[in-house]
């Protein structure tokens, strides 16, 4: 229902005032009587609770109850309107201050955002990426031209900073903080747009990773030459997708439960092998996966290109090797501190 998206507060002032308004009209036709209609009545108590002066419509002179009662009515009748608009107008300039604080607040921890991510546009598929950023906890920042985002945000218990504005413009990608961010995301469902926000990114930071939307595969091309270093068509893993529902039921349910378990948020991760990894030139079974968690390598990519599916233990650990593992967000960065030599890679 309609009002109760108004605050409980505003509600129970307008019950007051149109208890005020009844009492006043009923009461001014008794006083009245059967020559004044409810009209002249409640014009009357109009006049009277606004204190505008029109004049005496009922006629009190011959009426002493019905001036005591004019009296009592001016002090609680425009006492009663003068707070509800006194009441309104607080209302007004607090949420306007809250949301002043709120922006101010929200732009502090912006600037001090580094090697965050960005996501471009928060329709649907902007806010399946928003979620996954979220549940897996990455810093992120969402740009996006209407405010109300942040109640969608809000109401998909999602807790996220919000700049408001064209991503297509360099003001408000530097106040996402483009120079610091490593990755960004063009999600709008416009392709013209997604080119042009992925044009403008790879300016402001040629070395952030760009993945972008693309609703018509012939624009994919466009993308990749605008910048984007990855192009996501929809239509086309959506009928990947409905192929896979058929003839591999079971691989692409295993993948959607990971995605959608919320208390145990085990994803297919990468690992990058720093060039001063301790590991590098010994084979895989040296790194203690075990003794990190329950995670699972599942392939490497060499820095060649080259890609080892479930490698064997004796496979030899290169610089600059991406690792594919399952594991949760947290066991992931205790993996990358280990490869790392953080956590005594030489044991």
């Amino acid at each position: 229902m309609f009002y109760k998206i108004i605050p409980k507060k505003l509600r129970n002032m307008m019950g007051i005032i149109l208890v005020v308004i009844l009492v006043g009209t009923i009461g001014f036709k008794i006083i009245g009587g059967p020559e004044k209609s409810f009209l002249d009545a409640l014009f009357m108590t109009a006049i009277t609770i606004t204190t505008v002066g029109y004049g005496d419509v009922i006629g009190l002179d011959n009426h002493p109850f019905g001036k005591v009662f004019t009296i009592i009515y001016v002090f609680i009748g425009a006492g009663a309107i003068a707070y509800l608009f006194t009441t309104l107008a607080a209302y007004i300039i607090e949420g306007e201050l809250k949301r002043v604080f709120r922006r101010r607040k929200m732009e502090k921890r912006i600037a001090k955002m580094k090697d965050h991510y960005i996501v471009c546009g928060i329709g649907m598929v902007g806010l399946y990426v928003v979620h996954e950023m979220y549940l897996t906890k990455r810093p992120f920042i969402a740009i996006d031209n209407d405010e109300a985002k942040l109640d969608v945000f809000k109401a998909n218990n999602i807790d996220a900073d919000l700049v408001v504005g064209d991503a297509t413009e360099n003001e408000i990608l530097w106040k996402a903080m483009i120079e610091h961010a490593q990755g960004l995301y063009a999600t709008t469902d416009s392709d013209n747009d997604n080119i042009v926000i992925s044009l403008t990114a790879r300016q402001l930071n040629p070395s952030l990773r760009i993945v972008s939307r693309c609703n018509d595969t012939k624009n994919i091309d466009k993308l990749k030459r605008a910048g984007a270093n990855s192009v996501v068509a929809l239509n086309f893993i959506g009928g990947l997708r409905m192929a896979s529902e058929m003839i591999r039921p079971h691989v692409t349910s295993f993948l959607d439960m990971m995605l959608r378990d919320k208390y145990s948020p085990m994803r297919v991760e990468e690992v990058h092998i720093p060039v001063d990894s301790p590991f590098i030139g010994r084979p895989v079974k040296d790194i203690d996966f075990k003794m990190i968690g329950n995670l699972m390598l599942i392939s490497a990519r060499k820095k060649s290109g080259e890609w080892v599916y479930n490698p064997y233990p004796d496979t030899i650990v290169e610089g600059e090797m991406s690792l594919i593992i399952i594991a949760t967000p947290e066991e992931k960065e205790l993996l990358v501190e280990h490869i790392s030599g953080g956590t005594n890679g030489q044991a």
